[in-house]
């Protein structure tokens, strides 16, 4: 049975919505406004003080239509809490796997939306390190999605890239890891990378590498990822750089990416 609150709070938990590497989220309302939020539980051994306060500092720069924004913070006797935005759409992963097919033109949307708020991210000099459709979370529209990047639990400063104490901690989800990132290290580029192998699963609608750890290190190590000849020239391209295994021959930044992504919409549609 569901027992989860916080006592003397403005915020009442309804249900539990996931539990991610670091603690469990919540949907609450807010009692003096019944706007429904998102609380992320932090778990203390998990997510250290210092841990905490680095999400927190990423969050609240963070301010942009594609990305989840932290509105604050909640304590309780059993934990800390930041408090989120609510996307009501659940994510990309419960998307992906929901009897709802998703054509060409709307997966390209929403890796659009997600690029955008990636290149804003990048514009600050953070890199999210931990890109995969369970941190993207959907927003539903009249006739679509808005897709929001989430969970900054691992992400990195652009400028801390060659710092082993930072580069040597928290991985990744190895299904979508960068070659670079098993060896510890990090870029723009394996943001991008991570986008790469998001596509493909949207277009194939499965993962271009599956297994256990080793089996994905050394796939993204050493294996092409290949896209069939029936996907369109401009999508197999796009997924093609995105997925080099040199970050400096990947697109140069979010930005070019989502140009060539704008592109091929155009292409795609016009194949209708």
């Amino acid at each position: 049975m569901f027992s989860e609150e916080i006592s003397h709070s403005q915020y009442q938990i309804l249900h539990l919505l996931g539990q991610g590497q670091f603690g469990k989220v919540f949907c609450a309302v807010h009692r003096p406004t019944e706007e429904l939020v998102a609380l992320k539980k932090l778990d203390r051994k998990r997510f250290p003080t210092k841990a905490f306060l680095r999400e927190l500092g990423f969050l609240v720069t963070l301010q942009h239509p594609n990305i989840v924004s932290c509105r604050g913070l909640e304590y309780g006797p059993t934990g800390r809490y930041l408090v989120m935005d609510y996307c009501q759409g659940g994510t990309l992963r419960e998307l992906m796997e929901s009897e709802q097919q998703l054509d060409l033109l709307e997966s390209l949307k929403l890796i659009a939306d997600i690029l955008a708020g990636l290149e804003y991210a990048h514009d600050r000099g953070i890199v999210h390190c931990d890109l995969k459709p369970e941190n993207i979370l959907l927003e539903p529209q009249a006739k679509s999605w808005t897709a929001r990047i989430s969970d900054f639990g691992i992400a990195r400063l652009s400028e801390e890239a060659n710092s082993l104490e930072v580069s040597m901690g928290d991985t990744g989800s190895p299904a979508y890891m960068a070659p670079e990132r098993f060896y510890g290290r990090y870029s723009f580029a394996s943001d991008l990378y991570a986008i790469g192998v998001i596509l493909f699963e949207l277009v194939m609608g499965e993962r271009p590498f599956s297994g256990l750890f080793r089996d994905l290190r050394n796939a993204h190590l050493n294996q092409t990822i290949t896209v069939p000849a029936t996907v369109p020239f401009v999508l197999r391209s796009i997924i093609s750089k995105a997925s080099q295994k040199l970050p400096q021959r990947r697109f140069a930044s979010a930005g070019e990416m989502l140009k060539s992504i704008q592109m091929a919409t155009h292409v795609v549609s016009s194949l209708d």
